[in-house]
């Protein structure tokens, strides 16, 4: 996708980072919670990234935000910017995500985020096809925690499900 962005222009110049090669080989794990399942209606109530390099999730380089309604969203979507830069997105329901993130982000920036994005349910279904006889999965988030023998989620809330992503990414990275 930024191959096919790269030559535009964005509308704010701070955010030209967006569009360059990525180089660091980290990857961001993303998350949301907003007020309904629609992508037209829903609202953006918080979000949160945690950037994985190599095989470590680096908790400590984290932004975890909350949306209130008449709060201007932009300092925080700033801060998510800089944090994920140009590195590709990890997470679980990525284009429900992005798609919400998008419509908070593109009047700041003028395009939509133009990360490559890395769903895990498809890692872990296309991991899954390989075995035989296991050919219908759960796809669910937690069910896919357990399958994978990693540690339940902490909570039910962006953070919470930005690690549990990051680390369905490692171990099927792991897996490869």
């Amino acid at each position: 996708m930024i191959a096919r962005l790269r030559g535009q222009q964005l509308s704010a110049p701070a955010y030209d980072f967006l569009l360059s090669e990525e180089d660091s080989g980290e990857a961001v794990a993303i998350a949301c919670e907003a007020t309904s399942y629609d992508p037209a209606k829903a609202e953006l109530r918080a979000l949160a990234a945690v950037r994985i390099r190599g095989n470590r999730i680096l908790a400590s380089r984290h932004v975890a935000a909350t949306f209130r309604p008449g709060e201007p969203p932009e300092p925080a979507l700033d801060r998510f910017l800089h944090l994920i830069g140009n590195r590709p997105l990890v997470g679980y329901y990525l284009d429900f995500t992005v798609g919400l993130i998008d419509r908070a982000v593109q009047p700041m920036i003028g395009i939509p985020l133009p990360n490559e994005r890395v769903e895990v349910s498809s890692l872990y279904y296309e991991s899954r096809l390989k075995v035989p006889g296991k050919n219908a999965l759960n796809l669910r988030l937690d069910a896919i925690l357990g399958a994978l023998d990693l540690p339940e989620r902490a909570g039910d809330d962006a953070y919470s499900n930005a690690i549990a992503a990051a680390m369905v990414y490692l171990r099927l990275k792991a897996e490869e």
